[in-house]
């Protein structure tokens, strides 16, 4: 009975609940920024005028140094110890520029962590991806606000990170004035007559993020009891909506979370191209319901966003939307691209519709789950190891355990009626074996659930265009290989305007090849937009 083990580990940590982190705290002022402030206070002053002045070469990097370092020094003083970060800079001769939101209508005082970028540990994100320039880059950490005050729409829960870079300025007759700057708005600094580069670091925020962030917890937990998570499910944004940049939805899969696409986000986000013509969302979704609930799921949030957009106008870049999806969530995803009329709902039964059942809310919850119309954006979809055809692995015996511990929310089996997914199912093998297991994600992976035939019916909606990354685990045996989880048969699709294989597992998302995949997929993306535009 080998897997016990691992049932009692996988029970343990399902059961487990765990606080949501705190932002870095320093409640200590480092040794090397004791003492006066004013000695950094003065040190920063003489290098800013010197680079005012016009210097060049050697002069100009090392008064560069000298700012920054002494800049440095003076961060520690805001971001350490009790009391506001206005009582903190006042108390060492300076103030705080609030003339501008950071976004979304906050400012600096409505921060609840002021933190470092170097305090901040990248390691769960992969390479630290920083610009060298003038200032010190900061994370600004504001938590969600509690219910009952208002909140901007689709604001990811636990808070949200702010990439901000501080600059202290030295007006003439005034008092020392910081500026705490978004560097992908403000890519340079004026001083004196010259304009210099702003520092930034592009991977901080979204590490702090994670290491903040709720979405990633418990991911067994968000299979086997999904019905914790089912409020939860929703999109998210990573910063407050630009009509002006394109969105790019990440939509992961099953045991797993957005989390699952904190590595190549990094890698997107170290390009300027991506930055300034792209914005991340983020589909979050209990993984233990039925894909095919999931996917109605999926298109309610999809359109809630989309009136959103249309009210926020114009849309011209928001119908250039992108869809990245792996593993389940390319599942989600494919069935919310295809007007499927009748194929999916034929594929379990035959009989009309209004002999299946008198209700008025069941024959309604069966045509959300299978007769809708497909998503329109987005118009470029990636799919990632996805299994279009299922995977042999939902059928193995320690899966089959599996599904018989995951608990559903009553509102799939309740308000939906135990027709809808179940009854459906069991029509299905015209009762020549169990198809209890279909009522959950593990079950309806398998490659004999009749939604895929009826997914191999129906094409694409028209106008999409559709791209494949698939692992191969790095054995070249591409068409009779298996990324360890989905086979290649089902992974593949006809017709996609590009396929990579790549030499890596089932995770493709963490591989540095799909990443360079994925980002020549988003610039010929922007090619294609420039065209359109000439």
């Amino acid at each position: 009975m080998r897997f016990l083990p691992i049932l009692a580990a996988s029970s343990a940590l399902v059961l487990c609940q765990c606080g949501t982190p705190s932002p870095p705290r320093c409640s200590i002022l480092p040794r090397e920024s004791r003492g006066e402030s004013k000695v950094h206070l003065e040190q920063a002053r003489q290098a800013w005028v010197s680079l005012g002045s016009g210097i060049s070469g050697a002069e100009r990097d090392a008064a560069l140094l000298s700012y920054n370092h002494a800049l440095a020094r003076l961060v520690d003083r805001l971001h350490c110890g009790k009391g506001s970060v206005h009582e903190k800079a006042a108390a060492m001769g300076t103030t705080i520029d609030e003339t501008h939101s950071l976004g979304a209508g906050i400012r600096v005082a409505d921060l609840d962590a002021l933190v470092p970028a170097s305090s901040v540990s990248t390691k769960d994100v992969g390479e630290r991806h920083v610009v060298t320039g003038l200032g010190v880059p900061l994370v600004g950490w504001k938590k969600t606000a509690e219910e009952g005050k208002p909140r901007w729409e689709f604001e990811p829960p636990t808070g949200i990170p702010l990439n901000l870079t501080a600059v202290l300025r030295f007006p003439a007759g005034k008092q020392p004035e910081w500026s705490f700057v978004y560097p992908g708005r403000a890519k340079t600094v004026k001083v004196g007559a010259k304009e210099m580069t702003m520092a930034a670091d592009w991977s901080a925020p979204a590490a702090l993020y994670w290491h903040m962030s709720d979405l990633d917890d418990l991911d067994l937990e968000k299979v086997f009891l999904p019905s914790r998570f089912s409020e939860e499910t929703s999109l998210y944004v990573v910063a407050p909506y630009d009509p002006k940049r394109i969105p790019l939805v990440l939509v992961h899969g099953l045991n797993s979370s957005p989390g699952t696409f904190k590595k190549l986000y990094n890698e997107l986000n170290r390009e300027p191209w991506f930055r300034d013509h792209y914005q991340v969302w983020v589909y979050s979704y209990p993984t233990g319901n039925n894909w095919l609930y999931s996917a109605a799921r999926f298109r309610q949030e999809m359109k809630k966003a989309d009136d959103y957009a249309r009210r926020h106008g114009p849309t011209d870049q928001w119908e250039r939307m992108v869809i990245v999806a792996h593993s389940m969530g390319g599942v989600i995803t494919h069935a919310s691209l295809k007007k499927p009329g009748e194929a999916m709902y034929n594929a379990f039964d035959k009989r009309p519709l209004d002999q299946i059942s008198t209700n008025k809310k069941t024959r309604e919850a069966i045509q959300i789950l299978t007769m809708y119309e497909p998503l329109q954006p987005p118009d470029r979809v990636v799919f990632l190891a996805a299994p279009h055809q299922g995977s042999p692995s939902a059928d193995r015996f320690f899966s089959a355990l599996l599904r018989r511990l995951i608990r559903l929310p009553k509102t799939l089996t309740v308000n939906l009626v135990d027709f809808t997914l179940n009854d459906l199912s069991s029509l299905a093998t015209s009762g020549q074996s169990s198809s209890k297991g279909w009522f959950t994600s593990i079950g309806s992976l398998s490659p004999s659930y009749p939604a895929y035939q009826a997914l191999k019916e129906v094409p694409f909606r028209e106008g999409l265009k559709e791209h494949s990354i698939i692992g191969d685990r790095g054995r070249g045996d591409t068409p009779d290989s298996s990324d360890g989880i989905v086979p290649y048969w089902s992974s593949h699709l006809d017709g996609v305007e590009s396929e990579k294989i790549v030499p890596f597992g089932h995770s493709v998302q963490a591989c540095p090849e799909c990443g360079q995949e994925v980002k020549r997929i988003l610039e010929l993306h922007l090619g294609e937009k420039a065209k359109r535009a000439r």
